[in-house]
């Protein structure tokens, strides 16, 4: 009689903290769904494992390059070499949450090309010639061009 009753209280702890694991699973799904209906210009899923993450990192290489055309604007060297390579430090590539071999290939080349042209605007800060430096910065505006026009959902 004794584990009758053993059985019987683990049913009534147990199916209250099944279903509200099934509640928790949904309301998951449901936030996952908001936040792919809000992020409409985000790059075709192929690419990426999490919407939010590939987007908070883009945001911030975003934010590299906008200080990156501040510190040109201002030919503050020291953070144009600072931002740009902070740029180079940084990968889409990684922020899909995938292998290399699961993505296209394009996009590794995008991505490669990104991390040269980086390194190139580095290069011509060092020098300190300002025409060097505009061309340089051009070319790596170029790659990310590249790679949205091919990859980033039209609104």
């Amino acid at each position: 009689m004794k584990g009758f009753w053993v059985i019987v209280v683990l049913i009534m702890v147990l199916v209250p903290l099944f279903m509200f694991s099934i509640d928790k699973d949904k309301k998951i799904e449901k936030r996952e769904e908001e936040v792919r209906e809000t992020v409409p210009d985000i790059v075709d899923n192929t690419i990426y494992e999490g919407v939010s993450k590939f987007r908070m990192h883009m945001k911030s290489l975003d934010e590299y390059d906008d200080a990156l055309a501040e510190s040109i604007e201002c030919q503050n060297w020291g953070d144009i070499c600072k931002y740009a390579m902070l740029l180079k430090s940084t990968s889409p590539l990684l922020f899909t949450g995938k292998r290399k071999v699961e993505l296209p290939k394009d996009f590794i080349m995008f991505d490669t090309f990104f991390h040269f042209q980086s390194l190139a605007v580095v290069e011509a800060a060092e020098s300190r010639e300002m025409v060097s430096l505009n061309i340089e910065y051009e070319k790596l505006q170029q790659t990310c061009d590249d790679c949205h026009e091919k990859y980033k959902k039209k609104e």
